[in-house]
């Protein structure tokens, strides 16, 4: 039963993937080339800059919420009624600080902090999510059709308004308004079927879960800053030419890595439930996530290592010559990233939320402490290198403290997975040599090549345990 539901979910949340990358293979391309990089540069600035002060206004409400609706449905209404209710006063309270900031410390031209205040009601409207009530209760497919939603409104909006740099601030605007109505129309069905009660607002009860949320929010704000910080730094110590060149390859290695992230999704509510109740049930599902990441994050590192270049050039254009370098070498932290969530995957599910806080706090310093020295150096190639750097650092620790937890063996996985990418390394090489191929054509060649490869260990694996047994 577990299984079918990991597949269902899986199938629903593959939908909405395949929707939320072709939307960006689409609007991001378009987005980069009219903008520029200046003006590119400015927008993830703002974007970075938003980011923080929206971990303010969700300090681990959404995960403390998913995994307590996961484990005991019938706290959903209270949880609703009351997390939701602090997490809109959070969200306000977040908003009226970035104001300061904005017209305090902010660059002062005009477009940055316009930018920057639009970017910032994202996070106010996001405080009606209520997207954990139906992924807590395994409900992905509603998920899956109101996100599908809520994206093809954003890709419309941004391809009908965004037609010169002039017209940046569109950006977050379709963004504010994607969220809006993708948190309305989960509202309607949660009413419906688990008849929540509209939020309200009794600090008194804060009490009761807010310790947990602000710990599980801190390290979200260490896990941004070792994420985030190098743009915002970047912008005070290297030009918009630079901040636009990395963030735009930053933007195309986050496309990449989204890719193993979503199985957290699905596996997220299962540890929640098997957490302290079932250890076998607990190792199978890591299991099953230790197989499954691993299987995407190493052909996906191989193949945009490779295939920089070209990609790069596809995507963004010739105004952003030399960025392939640097998504060369970001392409090492969709490995070291991957291994920091799923070290870190049983942690929080068993109520080690401290650890987990220690582990990201170490990957946190380690980045800005790096990047104070050597970003006003080196510049983003160095802050390309720091971030794979320290989501190791953060890997390290959340595999120590998770030690004495049920582990999978993940030899099988790497045994399978390490020779398929090495094998569609190989050919990758090989066409790119021997036939003036389009990029498009070589990541279709890639992933057959890994595919066939994978399928190949799989079952000479499966040979060598029969034989054995």
């Amino acid at each position: 039963m577990q299984l079918g539901r990991v597949v269902n979910n899986s199938v629903a949340l593959l939908f909405l993937d395949l929707v939320n990358k072709l939307i960006p293979w689409v609007v991001f391309p378009w987005v980069v080339r009219v903008l520029g990089p200046e003006i590119y540069g400015r927008l993830g600035f703002a974007g970075a800059v938003a980011g923080f002060f929206g971990l303010l206004a969700s300090p681990g409400f959404t995960t403390y919420t998913l995994r307590e609706a996961a484990k005991t449905p019938e706290r959903i209404p209270f949880l609703v009624r009351h997390v939701i209710g602090a997490r809109m006063i959070f969200a306000l309270g977040a908003f009226a600080l970035l104001t300061i900031f904005t017209f305090s410390l902010a660059p002062r031209d005009s477009q940055t902090r316009t930018l920057i205040l639009l970017s910032g009601l994202a996070f106010v409207t996001a405080s009606l999510d209520i997207q954990w009530v139906f992924a807590a209760r395994s409900r992905m497919w509603i998920i899956a059709a109101r996100g599908i939603l809520a994206q093809l409104a954003y890709a419309g909006l941004i391809l009908a308004l965004v037609r010169n740099s002039g017209d940046a601030w569109d950006i977050p605007t379709a963004a504010l308004v994607s969220s809006a109505l993708s948190a309305l129309l989960l509202w309607f069905p949660a009413r419906r079927q688990y008849h929540v009660p509209v939020p309200s607002f009794v600090p008194q009860t804060w009490r009761i879960f807010l310790p947990v949320c602000l710990t599980i929010g801190f390290a979200s704000l260490m896990s941004m800053i070792y994420d985030q910080i190098d743009t915002v730094m970047l912008k005070y110590f290297r030009s918009d030419r630079e901040v636009g060149m990395y963030v735009a390859a930053y933007s195309l290695m986050a496309a990449a890595m989204s890719f193993p992230p979503i199985l957290g999704q699905v596996f997220g509510p299962l540890l929640a439930e098997s957490a302290d109740k079932d250890a076998a049930s607990e190792a199978k599902y890591v299991h099953w996530l230790g197989n499954a990441m691993f299987g995407l994050a190493l052909p996906i590192a191989v193949g945009g290592f490779i295939l920089a270049a070209p990609l790069t050039g596809w995507v963004l254009g010739s105004q952003y010559y030399g960025s392939e370098n640097l998504f060369r070498w970001l392409m090492l932290t969709v490995v070291a990233g991957s291994a920091a969530s799923f070290f870190g995957s049983q942690l929080i599910p068993n109520g080690r939320e401290r650890k987990y806080l220690l582990a990201v706090l170490a990957g946190a310093a380690t980045n800005v402490a790096l990047n104070l020295i050597f970003i006003p150096i080196y510049g983003a190639i160095a802050a390309a290198l720091i971030t794979a750097f320290s989501q190791s650092v953060v890997a390290v620790l959340n595999y120590f403290f998770a030690s004495d937890l049920p582990r999978p063996r993940l030899l099988g996985a790497f045994s399978v997975s390490i020779p398929a990418s090495c094998f569609m390394g190989l050919g990758l090489l090989a066409v790119r040599t021997t036939y003036a191929a389009h990029v498009a054509v070589l990541i279709v060649c890639g992933a057959l090549f890994y595919l066939s490869a994978y399928t190949v260990g799989i079952l000479v694996r499966n040979r060598i345990s029969f034989s054995g047994t």
